[in-house]
């Protein structure tokens, strides 16, 4: 009998920076492609999985070039059509960004980058994809640009039409006071929120680049920095503006005003990323203290946000959530530097 010296060595898998479900929820008359999570890592790989109805297959590993990371996700899917009395629904498309000024689509068939598009700007931080349109009228694009957050404070528009990616335009250039915008996401088709370095929100209008709002946080907390980080920005069903920063803080903002209705102190330290559920029924935020907090609101006509459970789920920073409701299921997935998920 042979024998042999076998020494299994543990495999850290690299750190989740980014998380994208497909669809953010699904009716079950809405016909749409089947939903899907993307899974970006520090090494460059993103994973795709099928939840299965809570079962989770990993159906494809996409792997990464050397010294690349993805830094962000976003999905969008293009307009149904119906030829000859036939709906046809569109394509799911998955976009990334790493810390450069490159944005990629990727082919999901072959698992290699489709097209790349990048422009006379800073290195992208953040991304997001324009809801599509409901109730356009006749002649209409109904698909889904995406936006830009950079780190020279420039916010940029990129084009998706014609099954393309083009940088359509610059928005907002470079900041004079070098912010850095690091979170955005849309109010609706074309109002953008976007959180900056500099304790200020932002609200641009895409069709002219104009800045509608400028919301302030403040000075930071005594004995810290002056300047309050905005992580992650996100947006109610009721258009309700919601913020994590630096400052472990949780924000609320009236959609209309833009003025600060409530501040929730639910963390020790940063809030580094926020999911919502579908009807803006639930707040759910993840920080570097590991904690993984929900919100509901309590009371009635204007209810106040209130923490309800906190859970430490992770053994490090909880740095991307998203959040998925349909097909039998109601979840919240979070990433972090342990590479859990």
């Amino acid at each position: 009998m042979e024998i042999h010296r076998c020494r299994f060595v543990p495999f850290p898998p690299s750190t989740i920076n980014a998380l994208a479900f497909s669809h953010s929820h699904i009716s079950q008359d809405q016909k749409t492609a089947p939903p899907r999570l993307a899974v970006g890592r520090a090494n460059g790989d993103i994973e795709l999985w099928n939840p299965l109805r809570g079962s989770w297959l990993q159906e494809t590993i996409i792997h990464g070039g050397k010294d690349r990371s993805i830094d962000g996700l976003v999905w969008t899917q293009d307009p149904n059509e119906e030829v000859n009395g036939k709906l046809i629904i569109g394509k799911s498309r998955l976009f990334s960004v790493g810390y450069t000024t490159t944005v990629t689509e990727w082919d999901l068939r072959t698992g290699r980058p489709l097209r790349n598009a990048s422009g006379n700007h800073g290195e992208i931080w953040c991304i997001a994809a324009q809801p599509a349109a409901t109730g356009a009228a006749s002649g209409t694009w109904e698909g889904q640009n995406l936006i830009a957050g950079c780190t020279d404070g420039a916010l940029v528009l990129y084009s998706t039409k014609d099954d393309d990616l083009q940088l359509q335009r610059i928005l907002v250039r470079p900041s004079a006071k070098k912010a850095k915008i690091i979170s955005v996401t849309f109010q609706n088709r074309n109002i953008v929120v976007a959180g900056c370095t500099d304790s200020v929100i932002r609200i641009y209008d895409i069709r002219t680049g104009t800045l509608l709002r400028s919301m302030t946080l403040g000075a930071g907390p005594k004995g810290g920095p002056k300047e309050i980080i905005i992580w992650s920005v996100k947006v109610l069903k009721d258009g309700t503006i919601v913020s994590g920063d630096s400052t472990g803080e949780l924000k609320i903002w009236d959609g209309k005003t833009y003025t600060l209705r409530q501040r929730i102190k639910s963390h020790e330290q940063d809030v580094l990323s926020l999911a919502t559920g579908a009807d803006g029924s639930a707040i759910f935020s993840g920080g570097m203290d590991r904690r993984t907090v929900t919100y509901k609101p309590e009371g009635k006509g204007k209810p106040r946000w209130a923490e309800v459970t906190h859970r430490r789920f992770h053994n490090h920073d909880v740095k991307a959530m998203a959040s998925f409701e349909g097909c039998g299921m109601s979840v919240v997935v979070s990433g972090g530097m342990f590479a859990e998920f």
